[in-house]
């Protein structure tokens, strides 16, 4: 499936004028995955040690009296990690498999939560700041022998994901193409399992450059920024992108691109971060900036331009939940009324995040009567809670998906970041929020990574 049709396919699907049933089948079975898992455990495993070996972090679960494992995941190394879960009491603990027998041995660093710590999840929703730190040694008869003999890990299939902060990604892997971003609409839960969510680089870290992050909406993927990649000034501006399922839960998944941000800011202590979103992936985004603004304290996003967002949601989607076989997650946050929606204008952006609106006008569905780009309507597009506060409007004659390879579209968006990045302060500390909250915890090393192949194709 093309990106083009995959854009046109959600209004197409959730109106019935074109549909397969296999599609609701692969989204039925896949919803399966996840119907009994209404919260999320998320944190971070961090530690100093320099050692070149996976680590392996277990979700063990005592409910009944008797303790097991009840997930796990492999990390190759410290970073970001959530668990979908359902409700229970959960106790977390990992260590560093320098064996790689999937074992604990003595030797091996380890952590667990707490003193352990109960985790208890009571309710849906998110529980943040589940961290831990490894930074203990595994002692001679500190293991539970008859334990791990009755598990056998290598036979289980982990449904965690990780959320992979800055690790240099080549563009032209198949994680980042049109046929993942199919599975991740119609298969969400299975492409989370198999690919993760994760925030890539083109090219190492450079301090001397600002960041900025893309964010591609419905059926979208990476590959869709090839061309603004190479457009921008990569002298001055390094390209970062958000891969994600996009038929996820969008307060789940913008919860996940905040987490990968801050993750990042730790680490790299950058100044200026910029963020570019098409689509849906502006709903995403907004959600992401405002959790990192209000909740986080951040003070460090300084641009947000968004092209072709339906602010005001989708029609479409509402029928969709209401009508279709099986609900794409991500639908449910697309209704004009959906609480998601309404979020996102509760409070506003921060003066110090300028957001400059693209909108799309040229190209005509059939399926709705109004003004639209071919798959989102101009009412939508240009939601008054939304302009109110943009700092600028710039309408393009382009449909839904050629306004990504505009001409017009690329100059104004270069003219915008130059802009922006000449009139930054030289002190970060200049900030509003900067005056109301203590900055975070210093920096930690670096991540690694290689260079990436580069590609002209489109």
């Amino acid at each position: 499936m093309t990106y083009r049709l995959g854009v046109y396919l959600l209004s197409i699907v959730l109106l019935g004028l074109s549909t397969s049933g296999c599609m609701f089948m692969r989204l039925s079975q896949d919803l399966k995955q996840a119907e009994s898992k209404e919260a999320i455990i998320r944190g971070r495993v961090s530690y100093d040690a320099a050692v070149e070996a996976p680590t392996l972090l277990l979700l063990f679960t005592a409910d009944g009296g008797e303790k097991d494992i009840a997930d796990f995941t492999v990390m190759q190394g410290p970073g970001l990690y959530a668990f979908m879960v359902p409700r229970g009491t959960y106790y977390l603990a990992a260590f560093i498999d320098e064996n790689q027998n999937m074992r604990p041995e003595e030797g091996e660093l380890y952590g667990v939560y707490g003193a352990p710590d109960p985790v208890v999840v009571s309710q849906a929703g998110t529980i943040k700041g589940i961290d831990l730190v490894l930074d203990r040694v595994i002692r001679e008869g500190v293991l539970d022998v008859e334990f791990w003999a009755r598990k056998v890990l290598e036979s289980s299939s982990a449904s965690a994901y990780i959320t992979g902060a800055g690790i240099v990604a080549d563009l032209d892997h198949s994680y980042f193409s049109p046929q993942y971003a199919e599975k991740g609409l119609w298969e969400p839960y299975a492409t989370l399992k198999e690919v993760g969510i994760g925030l890539f680089f083109l090219e190492e870290y450079d301090p001397a450059k600002i960041p900025v992050l893309f964010v591609y909406g419905a059926s979208g993927h990476a590959q869709n920024w090839r061309v603004l990649f190479e457009q921008m000034d990569r002298e001055r501006f390094q390209p970062w992108f958000f891969n994600y399922p996009s038929g996820l839960d969008l307060e789940f998944v913008g919860g996940a691109l905040d987490g990968a941000i801050q993750w990042l800011h730790e680490r790299y202590r950058f100044d200026a971060l910029f963020i570019v979103a098409h689509s849906m992936g502006g709903l995403v985004a907004r959600h992401a900036i405002l959790q990192n603004v209000y909740e986080d304290h951040q003070d460090y996003i300084r641009l947000f331009i968004t092209i072709s967002t339906p602010w005001g949601g989708h029609r479409a989607a509402a029928k969709g939940v209401q009508y279709a076989p099986a609900v794409v997650p991500s639908w449910r946050d697309m209704v004009p009324e959906s609480d998601f929606i309404d979020g996102l204008y509760r409070r506003p952006l921060p003066e110090t995040i300028p957001h400059y609106l693209f909108f799309s006008y040229s190209g005509r569905s059939g399926m709705m009567d109004e003004n639209n780009d071919g798959a989102v309507t101009l009412e939508s597009q240009l939601d008054y809670r939304v302009q109110r506060q943009a700092q600028d409007l710039y309408g393009f004659d382009e449909d839904h998906v050629k306004v990504l390879f505009s001409d017009d579209v690329i100059d104004a968006f270069n003219g915008i970041m130059r802009e922006r990045a000449e009139t930054l302060p030289r002190s970060p500390g200049q900030g509003f929020l900067r005056e109301l909250f203590s900055a975070p915890a210093p920096s930690a090393d670096a991540l690694k990574g290689s260079a990436p192949r580069r590609s002209d194709q489109h």
